[in-house]
Parts: C-alpha cells; sequence; structure tokens
C-alpha cells in the first residue's frame, strides 16, 4: 500500500486492506493447482459425472405430455393423444415395436415424432428423454423402419370402382423437393434448379388429401417426368383402368395423365377477379377447373410439411433414411387423415400455412417432358382432354343460354 494512503487512513484500515490483497494473491496463485488436481481426481477413481441427471425420466416425460392439456402431446408429436396412443397400439399388435429393459414402446414412437415434427438431432432428443446418444439413434430407426412397412397399408392407389370426379379423374399427381444432406461427391446431381440439394419427390394424391403412391430417393437435379415415367415403368405406380390424374406442365399429356394446355393462362392467381373469369375459349376454362382440382396436392404438401418439419428441414442421415423418413411421414398423414379427420393440420387453410409456397415448383424444363411419353399416349390424351374441354365449354354455354331465357 502506498505511504500517501497509510497517511490518510486509520492503521487499522490499512493492515486489513494489506491482508486481503495477500490473500487474494496466494488464491490467485494456488487456483489452477486445484482445479488440475479436482479433474485429476475425478480420472484417478474412474467415476466420470453422470451427463443425464434431470430428477425425471423421459418415460415420465412421456406420460407427463399425454395425461396432460390435450394441446401439450399435440404440439409436441403433431398429432393427438387419441391419435398417439391408436398407433402405438397398432405398431404394438403387429409385433412391430417391443417393450425393451430400458424403455418402453409410448417412450420409443415418442422419440421419433419428436424428432419428426421438430427436426430434432439426436442430440437434441437426447436431452428431452436423457437417454444415450446411441440409445436414442437406434429406437429411432427402429420406429422409422416399423412406420415404413405399414406404407402398403396406409398409402393405397384408388380402384377401378373407387368414387371419382366427373370425367373419371382420381386426384393429382406432382413433384416437391425435400432438402437432403449429401456428400461432397454427390451434391451436383442433388443439386435442384433453385440452388440447394434435394430429394425429388413425386406423390399421388386423392382429392380427401390422401396420398395414393409417394416416391421417395431421386435426386434433385432429376426432372418431374422422368421420375414419373420411373415409377409407371419400374416402380409399383399403377393408375387404375379408365382412370386418370391431373398433372401440370412439366409432365407429358397422356390418357392417364391429364395436363393443361399450354400458352392459355393457368394458375389460379390469373382467374381471381370477375373479369378475368371471362373466358375467351374453351382452352381458358378448362385451365381454370384444371388449376381448382389439381390444388389439392400443393395444399396437401403444405399441410405436410407444417406437421412434420423434417421436411423442410432435414438432417444429416445416410440417403436411405432420408428417403424413408418422407415415407414414413406419408404414412402419418394417412393415418392421421382417416382415422382422425378433425385435426387441426390436417384442415389448415393454406393461407395459413408457412409453407405455402411448395418446393415442388422447381422444375428441370430444360427437358421436354414429351421425351418420356409414347406417340400413342400422347395422341390419346390429347383426345380426352380435347373432349373434355369441348363437354365443360359446353355446359356453360348452354348453363348461360338457360339464364337468359329465365
Amino acid at each position: 500500500m502506498s505511504n500517501f494512503l497509510r497517511g490518510v487512513l486509520p492503521d487499522e484500515l490499512c493492515e486489513l486492506i494489506v491482508d486481503h490483497v495477500q490473500l487474494s494473491n496466494e488464491i490467485r496463485s494456488i487456483a489452477p493447482t486445484l482445479l488440475s488436481d479436482s479433474s485429476s481426481s475425478e480420472e484417478d477413481t474412474n467415476m466420470p459425472r453422470p451427463m443425464f441427471t434431470r430428477c425425471y425420466t423421459g418415460e415420465q416425460y412421456v406420460v407427463d405430455l399425454l395425461s396432460g392439456h390435450l394441446l401439450r402431446a399435440y404440439n409436441s408429436f403433431r398429432l393427438s393423444a387419441d391419435a398417439f396412443h391408436q398407433l402405438r397400439e397398432l405398431l404394438e399388435s403387429r409385433s412391430l415395436l417391443t417393450h425393451t429393459k430400458n424403455i418402453l414402446v409410448q417412450e420409443q414412437l415418442a422419440i421419433f415424432l419428436r424428432g419428426i415434427a421438430h427436426a430434432h438431432s439426436y442430440r437434441q432428443l437426447c436431452e428431452f428423454f436423457q437417454h444415450s446418444l446411441e440409445t436414442v439413434s437406434r429406437y429411432f430407426n427402429l420406429v422409422l423402419r416399423a412406420i415404413v412397412s405399414l406404407a402398403n397399408e396406409f398409402i393405397t392407389m384408388p380402384t377401378v370402382e373407387a368414387e371419382c370426379h366427373p370425367y373419371n379423374v382420381v386426384g393429382a399427381i406432382d413433384g416437391t423437393h425435400i432438402p437432403a444432406v449429401v456428400n461432397k461427391n454427390l451434391q451436383n446431381r442433388y443439386r435442384n434448379r433453385k440452388g440447394f440439394t434435394s430429394q425429388n419427390v413425386i406423390a399421388a394424391v386423392s382429392f380427401d388429401r390422401q396420398f395414393v403412391y409417394v416416391g421417395s430417393g431421386w435426386e434433385g437435379s432429376a426432372a418431374d417426368m422422368r421420375v414419373l415415367r420411373w415409377a409407371i415403368e419400374e416402380g409399383d405406380f399403377k393408375v387404375p383402368a379408365g382412370k386418370y390424374f391431373l398433372v401440370d406442365s412439366g409432365y407429358a399429356n397422356t390418357d392417364k395423365l391429364i395436363a393443361p394446355f399450354r400458352w392459355y393462362r393457368y394458375h389460379l392467381a390469373e382467374y381471381r377477379t370477375d373479369a378475368s373469369r371471362r373466358y375467351s375459349v374453351a382452352q381458358e376454362l378448362y385451365n381454370h377447373r384444371h388449376a381448382q382440382l389439381r390444388n389439392v396436392v400443393e395444399r396437401t404438401f403444405g399441410i405436410w410439411k407444417e406437421r412434420f418439419q423434417v421436411l423442410t428441414h432435414m438432417h444429416q442421415f445416410p440417403l436411405a433414411v432420408q428417403a424413408d423418413i418422407v415415407l414414413a411421414c406419408a404414412d402419418l398423414h394417412n393415418f392421421i387423415g382417416r382415422y382422425h379427420g378433425h385435426d387441426i393440420y390436417f384442415n389448415m387453410s393454406q393461407t395459413e400455412m408457412h409453407h405455402n409456397s411448395d418446393l415442388g415448383e422447381v422444375q428441370a424444363i430444360d427437358e421436354d417432358p414429351n421425351l418420356y411419353a409414347g406417340v400413342g399416349e400422347r395422341a390419346l390424351g390429347d383426345g380426352l382432354r380435347h373432349l373434355i374441354a369441348t363437354n365443360i365449354w359446353e355446359a356453360r354455354v348452354a348453363s348461360q343460354r338457360s339464364r337468359l331465357a329465365e
């Protein structure tokens, strides 16, 4: 302490200050040694500090969610507690999931649903459920395989006898791009025209917003028509006899896939005003009706991505797992729609959706879709489309004349 302060402060206070400074210096000098001794002591005894020490277990966390307010389970798993229990019972009854020594079936299912609903990483799920990385990874993949195995039951094509809209249209088809995490050597193949790596998923949807076909895993650079042609020729996509699906201009017009007329207005935004609905030719009226019906596939994609955030924020899983996650999400979408139609997401309007502008608009437009369809197929499709457009136009003209005659 300086002599100046000794002349100003009382002697007793000066001595206290000196003692305090000396003690602080001593503590500062031995602190590294104390810390080193502490860590070495832990290593010497082979007793690492436990990582997951929360006062309640993952199973207790799940029970609390399912028995609490209805919205807690719904917000956590993106399906109601009733739907959760029904799905668990289904998986147990088929012996697709079984209790283990450490984790009951409902916690296994909760790990998977929480992961795909919120796009959680394995490490985040470890914290939620208080299990090791290996345990979480193992049960996530176990549940994934169990749900994928239900695809033949929940994703089914309409039968020939199925009810459908006029002219035997049974649904709509489109592609959507799901972000994909791939190695550097695969990035060019999986990079789509918007610049991000993705898998091009082809899906057929019925008018009650159910997936009737899903083909996942194709690289993002693949054209929509190429993917669909593969599904028809080598996959298991079979259009029922006498029926057809609506497609956009990224696909060839055939007797199974009816596209809009090119070079005429098509998108719904172009028909919003009364003036814009004054059709000058049959092709415009046909295109408007076509767009109204085909909108079901865009709405379904929107609901799907709103519910399962993993579809917009995929993690670094193996590519086969990424493709299976897409299929599992489609299974769950159909399960909820089939048995729990009052579901919040399933009845969401397009204006409420954050993913209303669908990634499926990415198309490899530099490839002519007609390259993937034969001349005979296109001729049959053109004839069918012309017949439908003519019938719609004549019905409208007859209706207008009837109103004028009244």
